[in-house]
């Protein structure tokens, strides 16, 4: 008796269902496999840029600022020098030119080539995005990108009418300025807000900072954190609005000179895709604050579920869970505020 060739096509239908159903099994733990390998990869940028901001030190025996941004200068200041605008004197605040810190970085990670791809080379003592500095600024650098932000990372086209042939490249790794300063939030969360230098964080806006002003130690202070897509408006982890139609201009190119993290907290509740009230300004806003992928604007903010990776003054890198408590939040982001604090809690 002649055995019976191939497959009916029940059988047929069958195998497909099982392989469907494999398939479905499979893409969620290969998903999860792609996201641990970003996650690494982010944290290990993250840990390249906190290196390069100690061999920074060493070399100049002072940390870098973070952004510079219209100093307030009285007289000259002169941790800021190099930053003086051509034929000013420095002696306003407007003389400085405006850069963010991951431009001071650049030959700290091997990338100093970015800063002579125009003729002349890279000015600090122009704007970051002036004409002759917009080719080192368009240049992307793969150290700033975190794998898991899904969006382009090149502002194209610009928003910005003045530069309009200029496509900068984004960063989704900032400098973490500064806790909440309202003293009315300190007291909500039955803390004392620290005065002076106390709240800012390790790097700081306009200055350079001493590693021996940190009093909380290097190893309790927050210096940087994921902001990831700053130059979308992202909340919830859901996109509200895109540089053209929000008309936010170049913010979040790495070049920038207002990216900052300010660990504020941002009001609650947060609805996916819209946009939220703002950041935590009063004792009732604390309540129901949100610390960590909440919003994207100025906040600690990743694509990574559950969670965003920042590094310690120390140069360790750490992950923050997204329940982080907002009490917590600000002891990590003051340098000086005096109290333990423990970033699991």
């Amino acid at each position: 008796m002649r055995r019976r060739a191939g497959f009916t096509l029940i059988e047929l239908l069958v195998v497909i269902a099982i392989i469907a159903v494999l398939i479905g099994l499979l893409l969620p733990a290969i998903q999860k496999v792609r996201e641990a390998a970003a996650r690494v990869k982010c944290q290990n940028n993250l840990k390249q840029i906190a290196l390069a901001i100690h061999n920074y030190e060493s070399s100049y025996g002072s940390l870098p600022p973070a952004i510079v941004n219209s100093p307030s200068v009285s007289p000259v200041n002169p941790e800021l020098a190099q930053f003086i605008r051509p034929g000013t004197t420095g002696n306003s605040s407007s003389d400085y030119a405006n850069h963010g810190f991951l431009s001071i970085m650049l030959p700290f990670i091997e990338q100093a080539n970015v800063l002579t791809a125009a003729a002349g080379g890279y000015n600090f003592r122009l704007d970051w995005n002036a004409p002759s500095n917009q080719p080192a600024t368009a240049t992307r650098i793969p150290l700033y990108e975190c794998p898991s932000v899904p969006s382009s990372h090149v502002i194209n086209p610009t928003p910005d009418t003045n530069y309009p042939n200029f496509f900068p490249a984004t960063a989704d790794y900032m400098a973490v300025t500064r806790a909440n300063t309202n003293a009315a939030v300190w007291t909500a969360l039955g803390m004392v807000a620290p005065t002076g230098d106390g709240g800012n964080a390790v790097l700081t806006a306009n200055k350079r900072t001493n590693i021996m002003a940190i009093p909380d130690g290097l190893s309790n202070t927050l210096m940087l954190g994921e902001s990831g897509a700053r130059h979308e408006g992202w909340s919830g982890a859901v996109q509200y609005a895109d540089p053209m139609t929000a008309n936010w201009g170049l913010r979040g190119t790495w070049g920038q000179n207002s990216n900052n993290i300010v660990c504020a907290g941002t009001r609650g509740p947060i609805t996916p895709g819209v946009a939220p009230l703002g950041k935590v300004g009063t004792a009732a806003d604390v309540t129901g604050a949100v610390t960590i992928n909440g919003w994207n604007q100025g906040e600690l903010y990743s694509f990574h579920p559950g969670m965003c990776n920042v590094a310690f003054g120390d140069g360790s890198v750490r992950t923050l869970r997204e329940n982080l408590s907002m009490a917590t939040l600000q002891k990590l982001a003051a340098r000086g505020d005096g109290y333990p604090v423990n970033p699991d809690e």
